[in-house]
């Protein structure tokens, strides 16, 4: 019995190991507490010690070899150490910092690197690499490329890197301009999570039960089942990525999260936005923290019809996600879409008004600059046809008060037929007065509610206007 038990130990014996999210140069959320993990031998003793405060941290490996401590965090700074041991092994990370941790996901938009895709670049890429030396201690990337999986992993293959110019080169644009940004306002380093999917639906960041519950009929979930269980797809069927990139991660301490997702989605204008506030609650769940959740809405593009409405509906669901989850922002990207690219080269922009966003509703920073997105308040149809139309969030500061013209609009009568619409800004700087010689007598007034159309009506601070309309007709 004895010389049993002792073979059944010595079989479940494993080296000690911390997760890869723990190698040299990471980034540790700071002033929280924070979880650090591993594996190691069942009923081995585990102590975790940190350099930044001293604190001692005791942990006994369970029976599946899994072990892990929670340590607390101070002021951004560092270079820190973490040392682990159990009997006579011994690990170490080295030049920890403590400061702001982002999670950075979605598919192409967000995959996209400072040097581009193929023929479609990104906007001020030279300066960026050029100048990544200068912040290259303080901004810091952890990029995760595994590969789908159908069962949850513990780990992923991934190290911290300091974001010189080859590793900048092939990082995530808006991830990086949105660290650079932040790690310059605020003073502390910045350790960015790229985990990002070209072509990746929103279904498989998350899990099967977690689609079932979130609130779509029957009918759009054989819709969307039909679709994504077909083989040899884009990474489509639930879980999958959740599996590889999702899972292994849960619980590393977070600021919060990125978000750069829906074309693959476009087809669903529906239910889009049940998909998305189920994935963030699931997350918020598995993290056990209400983490903020920053989204892009899609830009204009072409989409094989330029005339096409559909990525205007589906903008108008992403939009809705702000009103059903709490802790959600959106960016709007309504001036910066491209006819002949769906990956606009203004990554710098939208990762801008990323961080206006988190400064002020996560850091509480700069409360008295407006960078909310304006919505359609009012809209009065005049004998003479011209439309008034009012927005909500703008303050007597429309962009095109200087420019007068605006392009985006459009008016429809009795007909349902729209037709392109003249517009100017009034010289209140709320009012938008919208006019049509084909309509005469209009009953509806839209704008940007096209795939294309090259709106540009924005803020003064150029916080873009999202397309809007004042019909709930279903084309």
């Amino acid at each position: 019995m004895l010389i049993a038990t002792l073979c059944a130990l010595l079989l479940q014996a494993q080296p000690l190991q911390l997760s890869h999210l723990f190698t040299d140069h990471a980034v540790l959320q700071r002033e929280t507490s924070v979880p650090v993990w591993g594996w190691g031998t069942p009923g081995a003793k585990v102590e975790v010690t940190a350099s930044w405060n001293g604190v001692k941290a005791v942990a006994k490996v369970a029976d599946d070899g899994s072990w892990s401590v929670v340590l607390p965090t101070g002021e951004a700074g560092g270079p820190y150490t973490l040392s682990v041991k159990s009997g006579k092994e011994r690990l170490s990370v080295a030049d920890i910092v403590l400061g702001e941790v982002w999670m950075c996901s979605g598919q192409s938009n967000m995959e996209m690197p400072i040097s581009g895709f193929g023929f479609q670049e990104v906007e001020g890429a030279t300066e960026a690499i050029m100048s990544a030396p200068e912040t290259a201690s303080l901004v810091r990337v952890f990029d995760i490329k595994t590969p789908k999986k159908t069962v949850p992993e513990k780990d992923v293959d991934a190290r911290w890197a300091y974001s010189d110019g080859a590793v900048t080169a092939k990082t995530s644009a808006v991830a990086y301009f949105f660290a650079k940004r932040l790690t310059r306002t605020l003073g502390v380093p910045v350790g960015i999570i790229v985990n990002a999917w070209g072509g990746s639906r929103i279904e498989p960041w998350m899990t099967r039960d977690v689609i079932n519950g979130a609130g779509l009929t029957q009918a759009e979930l054989d819709e969307l089942y039909a679709v994504q269980e077909q083989p040899d797809r884009w990474p489509e069927t639930p879980e999958l990525i959740w599996n590889g990139r999702v899972a292994p991660i849960v619980g590393y301490a977070a600021k919060g999260i990125l978000w750069y997702q829906g074309c693959s989605n476009m087809g669903q204008p529906h239910c889009y936005d049940k998909l998305q506030k189920a994935m963030v609650e699931m997350w918020r769940k598995a993290w056990g923290r209400d983490l903020p959740f920053i989204y892009t809405l899609l830009a204009p593009y072409d989409h094989g019809d330029a005339d096409g409405r559909w990525r205007s509906f589906f903008v108008e669901n992403q939009l809705h996600t702000e009103e059903i989850l709490s802790q959600s922002w959106a960016i709007c990207t309504e001036t910066l879409g491209n006819k002949v690219t769906v990956h606009p080269s203004q990554k710098k922009e939208v990762a801008d008004m990323m961080v206006q966003r988190a400064l002020q509703n996560v850091y509480g920073l700069y409360p008295g600059i407006s960078i909310e997105l304006p919505r359609l308040k009012d809209v009065a149809y005049e004998a003479d046809g011209r439309v008034k139309v009012t927005l909500t969030q703008v303050w007597s500061n429309l962009m095109s008060i200087s420019a007068r013209d605006i392009t985006g609009f459009e008016l429809a009568g009795e007909d349902r037929q729209f037709h392109l619409a003249q517009a100017q800004v009034d010289w209140d700087g709320q009012t938008i007065l919208v006019s049509c010689p084909e309509v005469p007598h209009p009953v509806a007034v839209r704008y940007g509610f096209r795939n294309f159309m090259d709106a540009n009506l924005a803020k003064s601070n150029g916080i873009p206007v999202p397309p809007f309309r004042s019909d709930d007709w279903e084309y």
